[in-house]
């Protein structure tokens, strides 16, 4: 039976794609390198992110990859209010997880300020029972501090599901031990996630339903 439940935070709750491709866009367009399409994109995202940089023409022999990502974030925190939002029924269907009695948490890389923030900005930080970020943006990685916070709030795992939105996440909710559940409409393609063979997901508002039979 699920107790808890893992939410990646970018592509999963936060629909920002569209936000992301363009300030990559961007700096593809700034230092000279040929533009991708939204379907590449989605096909070939991927963690560590300096590895899709690499993909899409960056020579970190010759760039500095941390002049590269603080470009990206500067873009991206000056349009994200704007040009970001929830995806349809998150916060309904959040209410609903925790009205059935489930514990939310957000797991998320991004940096814990930041991502409070934002919870903050979106009127869903009150639904969250836990937050699991950095407390460094150079910090430790999302698999580090996520045991971390298992290990230390005695989270039992085989009552735990992570749901998000990448093969990359996929990735981290193995090596923690919890079940995966993918959405379709965050960073990576279906086609990416399909081969995974793990529950996925075309609504938010589906959520309930798939974990009350799992």
């Amino acid at each position: 039976m699920v107790q808890n439940i893992f939410f990646d935070f970018n592509g999963t709750l936060l629909d920002d794609t569209e936000l992301c491709f363009d300030a990559e866009a961007q700096l593809l367009k700034e230092y000279g390198l040929p533009p991708v399409i939204l379907d590449y994109y989605l096909d070939n995202f991927c963690f560590p992110v300096k590895k899709y940089y690499e993909k899409v023409g960056f020579d970190f022999t010759k760039l500095d990859y941390k002049e590269i990502s603080e470009k990206f974030f500067k873009i991206y925190l000056a349009r994200e209010e704007k040009e970001t939002r929830l995806y349809p029924l998150v916060k309904e269907t959040l209410k609903v997880l925790k009205e059935n009695g489930y514990k939310l948490y957000c797991f998320s890389a991004s940096e814990r300020k930041i991502l409070e923030k934002q919870l903050a900005f979106f009127g869903i930080l009150e639904y969250f029972d836990g937050i699991i970020a950095s407390d460094n943006i150079a910090a430790k990685g999302k698999l580090d501090y996520g045991r971390e916070y298992i290990e230390s709030h005695a989270l039992d795992t085989s009552k735990t599901i992570m749901i998000g939105d990448t093969y990359h996440d996929f990735e981290v909710a193995k090596a923690l031990n919890l079940t995966p559940v993918l959405v379709n409409f965050g960073h990576n393609s279906e086609k990416v996630l399909l081969p995974l063979k793990t529950k996925i997901i075309s609504k938010f508002s589906d959520i309930p339903e798939v974990i009350e039979k799992m």
